[in-house]
């Protein structure tokens, strides 16, 4: 570490009054000189500019991520809600039950038109493309829907045509009750 000195050359009256030199001292406003050395650090030389523009990239990233995320999440719960209700209209499909006990019957044909329907009525959620319905049977009482749709996020929609594909499942109970 280099260190550079520079020298100062400074003026101090002299001293007035006497002292041990005698009156000589005092015949008139002379001035001693003496010479200080200082030492003082290198001056920096630089620029922060290039880490400011680093800073600043790196925070457009990941607000651009935080974007992201956030229109994931998003359309993630669109297509839940959807199954949700795909499910609920699938539960309006039951049949009687065969035999002399009542009850309700589900069979996966019947459940996989009324969610079908049901989604088809409804406008796909944006960014959500090709939408497959699954209908199943679960026991006698329940019906689950699963839907998948392709997914491409909006802020990399013109970069990234299919990129993710995301699946929401449901599941719809149907009961009766006889009073």
């Amino acid at each position: 570490m280099a260190r550079c000195r520079r020298c100062i050359l400074t003026s101090v009256p002299a001293h007035q009054g006497t002292d041990e030199l005698g009156p000589a001292a005092n015949e008139g406003p002379t001035k001693v000189e003496r010479t200080v050395e200082v030492e003082r650090a290198p001056e920096d030389e630089g620029s922060i500019t290039p880490l400011a523009i680093g800073f600043v990239v790196i925070a457009l990233l990941l607000a651009f991520l935080v974007a992201a995320l956030t229109d994931l999440h998003m359309a993630r719960r669109e297509l839940q809600s959807v199954a949700d209700s795909a499910a609920l209209a699938a539960s309006d499909s039951f049949e009687p039950a065969p035999g002399g006990e009542p009850g309700l019957v589900f069979s996966p044909p019947a459940a996989k038109r009324a969610a079908g329907r049901y989604v088809a009525a409804v406008p796909t959620p944006q960014g959500l493309h090709n939408v497959r319905l699954n209908a199943d049977v679960d026991g006698e009482h329940s019906v689950v829907i699963r839907l998948r749709a392709g997914y491409t996020p909006s802020l990399l929609s013109p970069f990234v045509p299919d990129l993710l594909e995301l699946h929401a499942t449901a599941y719809a109970r149907g009961s009766l009750r006889i009073n």
